[in-house]
């Protein structure tokens, strides 16, 4: 999945951290008013964690974040809406 932004790109300074907890491109926004720099932190620890990745590719007037995940195999995918199956059994069980 990719994001796409055309604004003044990100500071080449700022491309190796960015993706580091606290990490802000520009000084204006402060947690005061409501920026934390966490936001691109956790996309890459979530990515992370499904054993994907994101990336991002900057220049003036064109940002570019990648989202990269692995494809599910048919043995790994869930058993489509396994949950609400559970309910109904455990309702009929129960004398529903």
């Amino acid at each position: 999945m990719d994001v796409l932004d055309d604004g003044p790109g990100i500071p080449p300074g700022l491309l190796p951290r960015v993706f580091e907890r606290f990490a802000r491109g520009d000084s204006a926004r402060t947690r005061a008013t409501g920026s934390t720099g966490l936001g691109l932190a956790i996309v890459q620890a979530v990515a992370a964690a499904h054993g994907g990745a994101v990336t991002v590719d900057s220049v003036p007037g064109r940002t570019a974040f990648t989202l990269h995940l692995p494809s599910m195999t048919p043995e790994l995918a869930p058993e489509p809406h396994s949950q609400s199956r559970h309910s109904l059994t455990t309702w009929a069980r129960q004398g529903g």
